[in-house]
């Protein structure tokens, strides 16, 4: 008894079960992918000179304009210009959805001009950057 397959016919009864694997894979890719998009936190405000001394009075403001939480612990602030310096967020350290948090290390960090602040996450990978500005008034502009 010989078994002759048209191939015609076995691709139509195939089609369907291809077309629901891949719709399958397609969609478990972009689940995974999900994970991958950038985090969305942006450094929201920063006072390189503020009123008074600079020591202890220098800040960073970071948001989370999105609408879930990201975890930050292990993310720092680094500063470009002169000596550089950094401020290492604590493991743990949650940022909610729509949530700010302010950084305000005891030193002075950041210096008056030509100066970008980078936060990068727990990896390195660069987050958001601010543009290079300079800041030549002692007071609470930002």
């Amino acid at each position: 008894m010989s078994m002759k397959i048209n191939f015609h016919t076995e691709l139509k009864r195939l089609m369907p079960i291809s077309i629901i694997l891949a719709a399958i894979f397609l969609t478990a890719i972009g689940i995974a992918c999900i994970d991958l998009l950038p985090s969305g936190i942006i450094i929201y405000a920063f006072d390189q000179n503020p009123a008074g001394l600079d020591e202890g009075n220098e800040w960073v403001t970071i948001h989370n304009p999105t609408n879930k939480s990201v975890h930050i612990g292990n993310w720092t602030l680094e500063t470009t210009n002169g000596s550089t310096a950094s401020v290492w967020i604590a493991e743990g350290t949650a940022l909610y959805p729509g949530a700010y948090i302010t950084f305000s290390p005891s030193y002075r960090w950041i210096d008056n001009n030509n100066e970008s602040i980078i936060l990068r996450d727990a990896v390195g990978e660069v987050v958001d950057r601010t543009p290079v500005v300079n800041d030549n008034e002692s007071d609470n502009r930002y």
